[in-house]
């Protein structure tokens, strides 16, 4: 009888299967669904309790390739800073890098450039600087084409080895490499004082007007041209100090990032310095409530963006369009 039973589920397996293939599919896929819903279970609860018991700011650097090209990102940080410290530009560190030297002492441990800040007049200067100075190698970018990514990779490729100076409409880039997977980026960016009498309503229609005309596609020349009209045009900057301080035209945070109330003038200067991968590196007077302002005071908590940086999601998109492998920054 046992005999006879094995050899009725032999004959009758496959044709079981061809018969119930939607129902044995239904039923790995339902196993695969719980398996998976613990998984998640499990990492919600760890990620959890690590908000409630992990201080971010012990959290260790990151490691490998990203790790070596940090420190070779600070180090090119001090050189450059070290070519204009003769043209006494004052300068800070702006967003990602002073949340990161504030948090971490350092790069946060998932990021990959340096941003620094200056006012209207200091951004001015180093525009005549990267112009003049042999040290730099300026681009006329008002006459820019194609894909910005394969457009950086260019004209790093044409001055191998050199500081190459790329003025974009949302900041100055300098990169030094042979091409754009090995070149080492800082990022300037403007800051605008803001005239004492005009009112905070004057000021966000006039940004509301500015985001609009960038979400428009536009040439290069176009965007720079449109600042350098809208700036004079406007009326409500000062080249002068004020007690008011706001992203300037052609900074990423006026147009990317959300309004998030004036900068004191207080709160920047007088400048002072930070301890950055052991590097000293420019810092605004009051970094905190610069931090605070622009964050909330939730920086000092578990992030919600943990993972890979923005340059190396864009620079990836850049390799996969031409065939070129894509960088791997994994740890694990």
């Amino acid at each position: 009888m046992k005999k006879l039973k094995a050899f009725i589920i032999k004959c009758m397996g496959p044709l079981y299967k061809i018969l119930f293939k939607t129902r044995i599919e239904n039923r790995r896929l339902a196993k695969e669904k719980k398996e998976l819903e613990s998984q998640i279970n499990e990492l919600t609860y760890q990620v959890n309790y690590l908000k409630h018991h992990f201080d971010i700011g012990q959290m260790k650097p990151a490691s490998g390739y990203l790790r070596e090209f940090q420190l070779a990102e600070v180090e090119y940080a001090r050189y450059i800073l070290d070519l204009l410290k003769p043209y006494d530009i004052q300068m800070y560190l702006e967003g990602g890098a002073l949340l990161g030297a504030k948090r971490h002492k350092g790069f946060i441990p998932w990021d990959d450039d340096i941003d620094i800040a200056m006012s209207r007049a200091d951004f001015n200067k180093l525009l005549h600087v990267l112009q003049t100075d042999p040290n730099f190698v300026w681009i006329d970018t008002t006459q820019k084409s194609g894909y910005y990514a394969e457009y950086y990779d260019k004209n790093i490729r044409a001055n191998a080895n050199k500081n190459v100076v790329l003025m974009t409409p949302t900041c100055v880039h300098i990169f030094n490499g042979t091409c754009l997977r090995d070149a080492k980026n800082l990022e300037f960016f403007p800051n605008d004082f803001l005239k004492e009498d005009v009112t905070e309503e004057q000021y966000l229609a006039f940004r509301d007007k500015v985001i609009a005309f960038i979400r428009v596609p536009h040439a290069w020349k176009e965007l720079f041209d449109f600042y350098e009209e809208n700036w004079k045009a406007s009326g409500i900057y000062s080249m002068e100090p004020t007690s008011r301080i706001v992203p300037g035209l052609g900074n990423w945070d006026l147009t990317e990032y959300g309004y998030h109330g004036f900068r004191h003038h207080d709160d920047v200067y007088p400048t002072t310095t930070i301890v950055f991968e052991g590097k000293e590196l420019p810092c605004p007077n009051k970094a905190e409530v610069i931090l605070d302002r622009e964050y909330s005071k939730s920086w000092r908590d578990y992030p919600k963006d943990i993972g890979f940086p923005q340059t190396l999601l864009d620079r990836n998109n850049y390799f996969k369009l031409i065939g070129e492998p894509l960088i791997d920054y994994k740890e694990f």
